[in-house]
């Protein structure tokens, strides 16, 4: 996906301001000195500014963008959209680097979008969660939707239904049911013909609204049902990393569009 991608140059308009105070390690070093030197406001320790240190040991002290720490120009919107992801990435004990700084990234960048939409501004947790979901597939750390919510209480299905959202808003290229279908039947250990059936339902409903992954685990029951195969929602539901009850809602829709046929 080419919008995660962690560059300094993405968020051209935040200045460079806060820095830790290697003393006291507040956020709170301003560049106030007659000469140009950082002066930290709570402990008052001076330190000369330049655009780097040198220390001993060769070592060179730079200051990265922290795109999760919001500063005096930031609006409260995003101050509370920032807080509400720092939070949920201690619940989810998620590095700094790269996960969270790059949700963050996201964040201001797509700031936007997420501030015109009332949905995402009523779920922010829902919201923040699904976007962590997504940057944790793009570096292959896969967690499932499933153990991120219990971490959080937070509601599966709606969490899938941000994932689908936060895609489009990334301008992603999503994934088909069809294609989810072949990878997670197989988890269920289904043979080829179960899922060619399944496939076969999908093109003939011709479904464009909706979670793909949901709607390709509904199509894979309702063959099942069919086929009088002994598989519960839950089973399913395990496999496609959703809830059993989300199965069986998208079971049941796939039932009524087959009646319209």
């Amino acid at each position: 996906m080419t919008e995660l991608r962690y560059c300094n140059d993405a968020i051209q308009d935040r200045p460079l301001k806060l820095l830790d105070c290697p003393e006291c390690h507040s956020e709170i070093i301003f560049p106030q000195g007659h000469d140009g030197e950082s002066v930290c406001e709570k402990c008052g320790l001076v330190v000369p500014f330049t655009t780097t240190t040198t220390f001993s040991h060769d070592f060179i002290d730079w200051t990265p963008e922290w795109y999760s720490k919001w500063d005096k120009e930031d609006s409260e919107t995003l101050r509370k959209w920032l807080t509400t992801l720092r939070t949920v990435s201690c619940q989810l004990s998620l590095p700094a680097f790269p996960y969270r700084e790059e949700a963050a990234r996201i964040i201001r960048l797509k700031r936007s979008l997420l501030f015109r939409s009332q949905k995402f501004g009523e779920y922010k947790r829902e919201a923040v969660a699904a976007l962590i979901h997504i940057i944790l597939r793009e570096y292959r750390k896969m967690r499932p939707i499933k153990e991120i919510c219990h971490i959080l209480s937070l509601d599966p299905d709606m969490v899938m239904k941000f994932d689908w959202l936060v895609q489009g808003m990334l301008g992603g290229n999503r994934v088909s049911a069809e294609e989810y279908l072949k990878k997670y039947a197989c988890n269920l250990g289904a043979d080829a013909s179960l899922i060619s059936t399944a496939t076969q339902l999908l093109r003939k409903i011709n479904y464009k609204g909706g979670n793909p992954v949901s709607l390709a685990a509904g199509a894979l029951y309702y063959v099942c049902k069919l086929k009088k195969l002994k598989i519960s929602t839950q089973e399913i539901g395990d496999a496609f990393h959703i809830s059993g009850r989300t199965v069986y809602s998208n079971e049941y829709k796939i039932r009524m569009l087959v009646a319209n046929c």
